[in-house]
Order: structure tokens, then sequence, then C-alpha cells
């Protein structure tokens, strides 16, 4: 199977890059988690937080599952983005998907190093990773630092991205140079005689 050229920016947190499998607006919506192979090979490519990554075979019977939780998280940080308020329905989507997944942190301190806490699922498979992604975006949207959830306003990109820096404006470099491409192409023809 040829690798896919998933919309993944390297840089953002798991949840983020699993809303932006759905990418675009209207009739050219793309769906990057379409197929059962494209799911599985999204969460190979993908560590979720702690570096977790799904076991083969898992993701990708669940196609129906994954794509409804992907709808929601976007949805949700869709919603933060735009500065409107989500749907009931979304956040209560949202809090059961968290909910079908506990975890529980776990202290790992060896002589020498800092402590630090691992977080460990009591349940296995699809409820666990959906779970973590659907807490993630929980964290993420309430969490206690204020988070930037924007839309990258380059021509014709629908990505999300957290804003970490106040001079970020675009999700990607290549969305910021053809947006000045855009514009500066649009001051010249104006300037022309027609």
């Amino acid at each position: 199977m040829a690798a896919t050229a998933f919309p993944i920016l390297g840089t953002e947190p798991p949840v983020v890059e699993f809303a932006n499998t759905l990418y675009g607006d209207g009739d050219r919506r793309i769906d990057f988690l379409d197929t059962a192979a494209r799911i599985e090979e999204w969460f190979a490519l993908v560590p979720l937080d702690g570096g977790v990554t799904a076991p083969a075979g898992v993701m990708g019977r669940h196609g129906e599952r994954v794509r409804a939780a992907r709808d929601c998280v976007r949805a949700l940080l869709c919603a933060a983005a735009d500065g409107r308020g989500p749907s009931r329905a979304a956040v209560e989507r949202l809090n059961d998907l968290a909910a079908a997944a506990p975890t529980y942190p776990r202290l790992e301190w060896t002589p020498g190093a800092a402590p630090a806490v691992r977080r460990l699922d009591t349940v296995a498979g699809a409820p666990a990773l959906l779970g973590r992604l659907a807490s993630g975006c929980a964290e993420l949207l309430a969490g206690p630092e204020p988070v930037a959830v924007r839309r990258c306003p380059g021509p014709g990109c629908s990505m999300l991205f957290v804003r970490g820096h106040p001079r970020r404006r675009w999700c990607h470099p290549s969305c910021g140079h053809r947006d000045r491409q855009a514009r500066f192409y649009r001051r010249h023809l104006a300037r022309r005689p027609t």
C-alpha cells in the first residue's frame, strides 16, 4: 500500500492532527479516514499523548466510530476557533468518549532522574485510543492555560492549529507563503490598466 499524504503538521497536539483528517469545506471536503487501511495508517503515524500508538489491526475495524469521534472533536475545535459556543450534543459525545476509556497516572521515578507521570489505560483497543483523543480535546480546550485554537487563513486551507506564539498566523509556513503570493498578485492585478 502506498503511503497516504495525510495533512499532518507534526507540531500540533494529536487531537488537532486528528481533527485535521477532515480537510476542506463544502463540496471540496476530503476525508482522510475514509477506509480501514487509512485509519490504520494514520494511527500508526501519529502517536497519541504519552507516545501511545494503536496496535496494528485495531482501529480500522471501528471506522464509523473513529469518524464520529473525529467529527465531534473537529466540531468542538472549530467552535473554539470561531469564537462560538459548541453544540450540546458535541460536548456530551466528547464526554461519553472520554468516559469510555479511564486512565490513571503512574508515577515513574528512578534514582538520578526526575519524577514523571505516565498515563496508563484501564481498557484497551478503540475505546482507549478514542478516549485519549477525547480527553486530549477536553484538556486542550479547558486546560489551566488558555489555548488559542485557530483556523488557517491560507488560501484554500482548512487546517486547525494551536497558536503557541502571538505572531503565528498560519498552520504551516507554506500557507503563509501562498497567502503572501495571493496578496501580491491581487495588488498587482488591481494596478493593471484594463
